[in-house]
């Protein structure tokens, strides 16, 4: 199997199961770590790859479905591996892409840099799913990205719930959960008169800005933020 004909082939056997879309932010997530490149993945990189896509694809795919998933990457696995003069396995009949009527609220357990990665790329490419413009969808990835940065530096992790709402007025919402210290002087961060010397608040006001309706609440026991992108 020869460089880049690998991740196409990946490719492919995503879209069985995700938009073209999802698919190619979840590849890209899944080497970016791996210091891999979708131009010249090879046959030899394949099994780690493949072993690292399924977390990455967990929260895309039904559970119902996974298994039919495994089963099609693993057969990846076995054609690049098929000795010269024998016929590779056959490609298996391709499965109905999901659609934006699939999308349902999901939640990411933060607590590492490649969850972090995880929830921003999912939230953009349901963003794109549900017809969000570029920059929208930029928004929704980046306030994401803040929040689940901030879970990991001051909270020791958390949670981001991903809702697409389609009526009376489409949008996604996100709600944001951990159980930390809370963020102090809250006021005078969402103001933008407030800095802090670790930088605590600052990813907060951020997505203030960047999204259409947004409420934060802290205390002792955590921060609950949630916010909505209107698309």
């Amino acid at each position: 199997m020869s460089r880049g004909v690998t991740s196409t082939q990946l490719l492919g056997v995503l879209q069985h199961f995700m938009t073209e879309t999802a698919a190619r932010l979840v590849l890209r997530g899944t080497l970016e770590p791996l210091r891999l490149s979708a131009d010249t993945l090879g046959a030899a990189e394949l099994p780690r790859v493949i072993e690292a896509l399924e977390p990455a694809t967990r929260h895309f795919v039904d559970p119902a479905r996974r298994p039919d998933l495994a089963a099609r990457l693993r057969a990846l696995t076995a054609t690049a591996t098929v000795p010269s003069g024998l016929s590779a396995a056959r490609e298996p009949t391709p499965a109905p892409a999901m659609t934006t009527m699939d999308a349902r609220p999901t939640t990411y357990l933060v607590r590492t840099e490649a969850d972090a990665s995880h929830a921003r790329l999912a939230a953009r490419a349901l963003c794109e799913s549900m017809g969000g413009r570029g920059y929208e969808c930029q928004k929704v990835a980046t306030a994401v990205s803040e929040l689940a940065r901030n879970q990991i530096s001051y909270a020791g992790g958390g949670t981001i719930q991903l809702i697409p709402v389609q009526t009376p007025r489409k949008l996604l919402r996100v709600r944001a959960e951990d159980q930390g210290r809370g963020i102090p002087e809250l006021e005078r961060v969402l103001s933008g008169t407030y800095r802090s010397k670790t930088g605590m608040g600052l990813g907060i006001l951020g997505v203030k800005r960047l999204a259409d309706r947004f409420e934060v609440k802290t205390g002792a026991t955590g921060t609950q933020v949630e916010f909505e992108v209107w698309l």
